[in-house]
Order: C-alpha cells, then sequence, then structure tokens
C-alpha cells in the first residue's frame, strides 16, 4: 500500500457500506412512499359508490400530473376504459381539459373539453353502435352556436341556435321525422312569443304563448287538429300499467338465474339498462349501460325488451318520449 493512501479497517469499512446501504434503502422507501402517495386506487359499485374490491363494477386510478390529477375509469370485468379526463383537485371535483367517456363494448360515448369544470368548445355524443347522438358547442357550461340531435334511426331529434345571452331558437322532431315543437328565447334562456307544440302525426297539439318565460296564454288541439275547450293541464310522467309494483312483477317474473353461475356478493349481481319509453307506450333504443357479466346482460336486456306497452308520458297536450334507466337485480 502506497504511503499517504487513506484507509479504514477492515470492520470500519463493513460498517460504511452498511450505513451507505441503510441510507440508500431509507431513500428508495421515500421515492416509493411519494410515488404511491401520488396515485389514488378506488372501487365503486354500480351506482358509484365507494365498495370493497369483491362488490366491484367499477375501478378508478388517480394519478399526480404536472398539471393535476389525470383519472382513468374502467369497467372491471369487461377491462375496458369508461372515462379518461384531467381534474384540477384529487377529489376529481373541477374537471379539466379534454374528456373522453365510453359505452361498455370500447364504442366512444361522449367526447368534449372542460375549463375549470364546465363544458367548452364542442361536445359530441353516440350511441353505442357509433351512431351520432348529440353536437353541441358550449361556452361557459351553456349551449351556443348551432346544435343537432339524432334519434338512433337517423332522423333528426332536435336543430337549435343560442347566442351568448341565451336568446335564441329550437325545433325538435318525433323519430319519425314529424315536427314537434318550435319556438324562440330570448335573452336568459326564457321561452317568449308563440310557441307551437305537436302531436307524433304533425297535427297541432297545444298554442302557447309566453312572455319572459312566463305560459300566458294556450290553446289545445286533439290528435285530428280540432280545437278543444279544455285547457287543463294533463302533463303525466310514462307509467306502467299497474304502477312500480306491477313493473317489479313483470321484471322479476321474466328473470332467470343462470345455473352455471354463483353470486358471492349479491349486490354485484345488477344490470343497468337504459330504454326509451315512445309516444305509443313500447320499449325502444334499449341498451345496457352498465353490465355484469354477458349472460345476466342478455336476459336483462330481453326482459325490457320483451315490456308490454307503458301508459306514455305526456306534455303540451301529446304523447311524448320518456327517458329511463333501470337496475335489475339477480338473485340466486
Amino acid at each position: 500500500m502506497k504511503k499517504g493512501e487513506n484507509t479504514l479497517p477492515v470492520d470500519c469499512m463493513f460498517l460504511y457500506f452498511r450505513n451507505m446501504k441503510s441510507k440508500l434503502f431509507a431513500v428508495l422507501l421515500l421515492i416509493t412512499s411519494f410515488a404511491n402517495a401520488q396515485k389514488i386506487e378506488k372501487y365503486y359499485n354500480y351506482l358509484w359508490k365507494e365498495t370493497t374490491p369483491d362488490a366491484a363494477r367499477f375501478f378508478s386510478v388517480i394519478q399526480k400530473t404536472d398539471s393535476g390529477w389525470h383519472r382513468r375509469d374502467y369497467f372491471i370485468h369487461e377491462r375496458m376504459l369508461q372515462m379518461d379526463g384531467n381534474y384540477k383537485d384529487s377529489a376529481c371535483k373541477i374537471s379539466i381539459g379534454k374528456f373522453h367517456y365510453y359505452h361498455p363494448n370500447g364504442m366512444i360515448q361522449e367526447t368534449g373539453n372542460y375549463i375549470e369544470g364546465k363544458k367548452d368548445s364542442l361536445w359530441l355524443s353516440f350511441y353505442p353502435d357509433g351512431m351520432m347522438e348529440d353536437s353541441a358547442f358550449y361556452i361557459n357550461g351553456n349551449r351556443s352556436g348551432t346544435n343537432m340531435s339524432w334519434y338512433q334511426n337517423g332522423f333528426p331529434r332536435d336543430s337549435s341556435v343560442f347566442n351568448p345571452d341565451g336568446s335564441g331558437m329550437e325545433i325538435r322532431w318525433f323519430d319519425n321525422g314529424m315536427p314537434g315543437t318550435a319556438g324562440v328565447y330570448e335573452a336568459g334562456r326564457k321561452a317568449i312569443g308563440r310557441w307551437q307544440y305537436f302531436h307524433s302525426n304533425g297535427k297541432l297539439s297545444s298554442l302557447e304563448i309566453y312572455k319572459e318565460g312566463k305560459l300566458i296564454d294556450k290553446q289545445y288541439f286533439d290528435e285530428n287538429g280540432n280545437a278543444m275547450t279544455d285547457t287543463t293541464n294533463n302533463d303525466r310522467e310514462a307509467e306502467f300499467p299497474g304502477g312500480p309494483k306491477a313493473w317489479s312483477k313483470y321484471v322479476y317474473k321474466g328473470l332467470y338465474f343462470p345455473e352455471q353461475y354463483k353470486i358471492v356478493n349479491s349486490d354485484s349481481a345488477v344490470v343497468v339498462v337504459n330504454f326509451v319509453i315512445g309516444t305509443d307506450g313500447k320499449i325502444k333504443e334499449s341498451y345496457v349501460s352498465t353490465p355484469f357479466y354477458p349472460q345476466f346482460d342478455k336476459i336483462a336486456l330481453a326482459v325490457m325488451q320483451k315490456s308490454p306497452q307503458w301508459i306514455p308520458a305526456r306534455n303540451h297536450n301529446r304523447n311524448i318520449y320518456a327517458y329511463r334507466s333501470q337496475g335489475i337485480s339477480f338473485h340466486q
């Protein structure tokens, strides 16, 4: 060994390296802990309430980024994305930037941009088969400019033009192409002047006059276009004949439990089906929005599609469409 070189006894060298290793391990633990602190994982049931992994239908991963928090939600059983977007806060209350929402089959459901938690710029939405449902432009959370929406059969459903102050006009149609509604808004999105409403056969159902958003006069017409003397409000929600109990009885009478499956957690066996009740009371445009397993989804959808006719919703003296979301529970 050369003169002047620094040396350590063997036992001191061992202690030195052991201390260095301990420090390195401590640093690695700190880095790991920091990384874990920047990532949040949560599980949700079909109602989007936080739950345990074994009862979950959705899985959420929230990751810290330089500009906020990046969140991805997944359909657990399908292993498909449900939502992908960014938030300003870890609680995911303030949406920022581009968002994508997906149907369970992987098709895009809705996409658009948020600024400080409010929709901004062009938003597009689609049906599960890929058909466009809605095209709308938003400014500070409010629809602005020209907007269009379509039924799943391709017929136009709604067309509107709005100014930044909320004034504008709107026209709606039935899914057979017949006009449904036509009227004008003043600033603040308040109905003004003459509004026309139609039956699904194209005949006028109600002629109404508005001032500053308030109805001041109206005239009803029957489905043949004849003026009616009775203008009593006859609005109603869509209802299954016999009420909720009769509906539950129908649903569970049509359900059966696939023999090859066994439920471990009873709260998890729920399929959510979205559907439309038409002006004739028949079910249409039904699809599974929150799946469970393919066999269960198929059974739930079939029950919905075979439903007897409902008493249709009514508004402005004519039958209208009603949109529903139904959770269907399977019990062993």
